[in-house]
């Protein structure tokens, strides 16, 4: 039997929630590593089900969220029970490669 990935794009509802648990909200974008620029940063939010913690899983995955999404810089983020992927675009230069850091 074939393993089957979902990918859903979390409501801004869904990731407000998400960031009302401590843990999850600690992690955020920080740096543009293109022009350096900091602040504010477009996210999106994706909930993936069914991905196996293999390379194979993870470059299929890769090669979805560019065609489908237009992503191609993210992070794999947890609440402890659920996956998900993050991505986060410069304001300045619309790059999607974008450091995040623990925010205390």
């Amino acid at each position: 039997m074939k393993n089957t990935i979902r990918i859903r794009e979390l409501s801004d509802l869904e990731i407000e929630e998400l960031e009302k648990r401590k843990g999850f909200k600690l992690i955020q974008p920080v740096e543009c590593m293109d022009c350096g620029a900091k602040g504010t940063f477009q996210r999106r939010l994706f909930h993936i089900e069914g991905l196996k913690d293999d390379k194979s899983d993870k470059g299929i995955l890769a090669i979805h969220m560019k065609r489908q999404y237009g992503i191609e810089g993210y992070i794999f983020r947890t609440d402890g029970y659920r996956t998900f992927i993050e991505a986060a675009f410069c304001p300045e230069c619309k790059s999607m490669n974008i450091i995040f850091d623990l925010v205390i």
